[in-house]
């Protein structure tokens, strides 16, 4: 794993700790500390990170690859001081480790153990010391947790602490960012956590601290659909790509943060190993190949810096889509296993095009295709022109079946009622023809009003499904 920069290098350091944390299967609590020291001359910075997880095996450290510049070497010496021990162990251990040293024999010291005194516990700690800003470094780990938090990880509490002293030797501490330890439960599968995380954060529109009452005065302001893909990748671990999908309206924008909202930009919230990191290209691939239209948007460009924005084109105004990606596998592997793009590729298109599905499946005429939203522009003249037709007869008998199919009856009948409810009918049945059928497991032909066309994919490349397995889409490759 190579890493560039010092926050990224504290972000896989976070990371690891919470594959430790997620080995162990108990409750556990992970702890980042910055502190601040002024000297005389001199100020250090101090970061330590730290989990009550399974001890290291050093081998997730032995990987990491620090590719460092003329700045860097400034800001920091590449050495890394790790404590760590086990539960079956008697002694903690202490190592350093520099990433800056090119050989690898000479890259991890030992140093002298210190006994337990038959205490029982595990854990490890990763401490450096830097020159970097502070206050920036800080800010920076508190986004990251802020993203973390939207997976709501079970067993495991998170906390930010800035510890601060001056030459006088005064201390003050800020507790910047804490978590409550959450159980898991049975009924609360990863994907439905990070559902639930992920609704939290657009209500308040990601940096709020309580929902927005100007925008979502109710819950059926945000439509939400999940997609879920699997496959095995051995007989005891599965490699899981889940996706969520979520659509938010709102009448009247009032903020400029609200207004900011709702600009026609989604940020892909991004997730591997229940870490939040950059995404990778499979991903951005699986994100170019899905046929927006079928769904009623236009791509207009996908950009990839530190995290990747999506810009659509004739946006509906008052409209946000949000998007978080999660890819894992089942088995805990420290350090993870490398990725397989191709694999990936196809795993994330399908958990997206599930997750689109499902929207559109449980919300009556969201994100209609292009060609369907053409279609519904016909329905008020063809809804005129039936209800003329049957209101303009002179058998009673052809006016009552009429009624009947539409659900009314003959009596004090208005026309604007008649051409009201078959408007609805024609629209119902354009929204009904419009959706992908729910299983792909099947390919018989399936007729579609008005010849509403889907991706052209090539005929296997869907073919190969061995069923579901815990709600979750099988793929076999």
């Amino acid at each position: 794993m190579e890493v560039t920069s010092l926050k990224n290098l504290c972000k896989k350091l976070i990371s690891l700790a919470i594959q430790r944390c997620r080995s162990s299967g108990d409750p556990c609590r992970l702890s980042v500390i910055i502190r601040r020291r002024i000297g005389a001359d001199i100020i250090v910075n101090q970061i330590s990170i730290s989990d009550t997880g399974v001890g290291s095996s050093l081998k997730e450290f032995q990987d990491l690859k620090y590719t460092h510049n003329r700045l860097s070497a400034v800001e920091w010496d590449g050495m890394l001081s790790i404590t760590t021990t086990s539960i079956g162990d008697a002694a903690i251990f202490h190592y350093d480790l520099n990433l800056k040293e090119s050989s690898p024999s000479r890259r991890l010291t030992k140093l002298p153990s210190s006994s337990k005194k038959n205490a029982i516990f595990s854990g490890t700690e990763v401490s450096l010391s830097t020159a970097e800003d502070i206050e920036i470094l800080c800010a920076d780990i508190t986004a990251y947790l802020k993203k973390m938090l939207i997976l709501k990880i079970c067993n495991i509490a998170i906390e930010l602490v800035g510890e601060f002293g001056d030459q006088q030797g005064l201390r003050s501490e800020n507790v910047a960012f804490s978590t409550e330890l959450t159980l898991p439960s049975s009924d609360s599968p990863n994907l439905e956590r990070l559902t639930s995380g992920l609704e939290e954060h657009v209500l308040k529109h990601g940096d709020g601290s309580e929902k927005c009452q100007s925008c979502f005065l109710d819950r059926d302001s945000v439509k939400v659909g999940c997609g879920r893909a699997c496959v095995k990748e051995n007989l005891n671990d599965t490699l899981v790509v889940e996706a969520v999908m979520m659509i938010s309206e709102s009448s009247k924008p009032s903020s400029p943060s609200c207004l900011k909202a709702f600009e026609p930009k989604t940020e892909i919230l991004y997730y591997r190993d229940f870490s939040p990191c950059s995404i990778d290209q499979s991903t951005l691939k699986a994100l170019r190949s899905i046929k927006w239209t079928n769904y009623g948007l236009s791509l207009k460009s996908i950009t990839d810096d530190e995290t990747a924005i999506v810009e659509w084109e004739n946006f509906p105004a008052n409209t946000h889509i949000d998007i978080a990606l999660h890819c894992y596998n089942n088995q805990v592997v420290i350090p993870p296993l490398k990725q397989r793009p191709k694999v990936e590729t196809k795993l994330m298109k399908e958990a997206i095009r599930l997750a689109l599905d499902d929207l559109k499946e449980r919300f009556s005429g969201a994100l209609l295709s292009a060609h369907a939203v053409k279609i519904n522009t016909y329905a008020p003249d063809l809804a005129r022109s039936i209800t003329g037709l049957i209101l303009s007869s002179n058998d009673p008998n052809f006016q009552g079946e009429c009624l009947r199919l539409l659900g009314m009856q003959m009596g004090n009948i208005e026309g604007e009622s008649v051409e009201e409810c078959i408007k609805q009918k024609i629209l119902s049945a354009i929204d009904i023809s419009d959706r992908r059928p729910p299983s792909l497991k099947h390919n018989e032909d399936i007729p579609f009003l008005f010849g509403v066309e889907h991706d052209d994919e090539p005929e296997n490349m869907w073919h190969d499904y061995e069923g579901e397995e815990e709600g979750c889409t099988m793929i076999d490759f």
